[in-house]
């Protein structure tokens, strides 16, 4: 009984986070915004139940967004970088402190925002001072996003949490 509720938690915060996404697809111009509100059901996952189920629930996420999105770049910008970042980001601060773990950070933002440049290249054809902008852009939101997801994770610990009365 258990594990079904933690089953059951992780499948309506996936189905939550695909719906978020497909919002932004349907919009356009959401997409990034869309996908980092979908790394936060990651997050609350990640905090309640676990790195096994985070994982899981990011996969699910990934699989189902790749798949029903009708425009993808919020799912590849899940599926790159902000749905995993949340574990990433766990597993960097409980091993790193100070400037070292953030500079580990934007390391690991900038291989993946690389990565996916390069698919991006290779499906479409862009400028290189789009790829140069992009990757510019890329390191100062992610500090802005870094910096909000710690506030939002203690919010939810110190306050949403007890209101909440989530027991698993």
């Amino acid at each position: 009984m258990k594990n079904t509720k933690k089953l059951t938690f992780s499948a309506v915060l996936s189905a939550l986070a695909v719906a978020i996404m497909y919002i932004g697809a349907a919009l356009e111009v959401l997409d990034l915004s869309t996908a980092a509100m979908a790394s936060i059901c990651v997050m609350l996952i990640l905090t309640e139940l676990g790195m096994k189920y985070a994982f899981l629930t990011y996969a699910t996420i990934g699989v189902l967004s790749l798949l029903l999105l009708p425009i993808k770049t919020a799912a590849i910008m899940f599926v790159g970088f902000l749905g995993f970042y949340p574990m990433a980001k766990l597993v960097f601060e409980r091993k790193f402190r100070g400037a070292l773990c953030l500079v580990l950070k934007i390391v690991l933002l900038n291989v993946c925002t690389f990565a996916m440049l390069l698919v991006v290249r290779y499906v479409m054809t862009e400028a290189l001072w789009f790829e140069i902008m992009v990757l510019v852009l890329a390191n100062i939101v992610f500090v802005v996003y870094d910096f909000a997801l710690t506030t939002l994770l203690r919010a939810y610990v110190f306050k949403w949490r007890k209101m909440l009365k989530i027991k698993f």
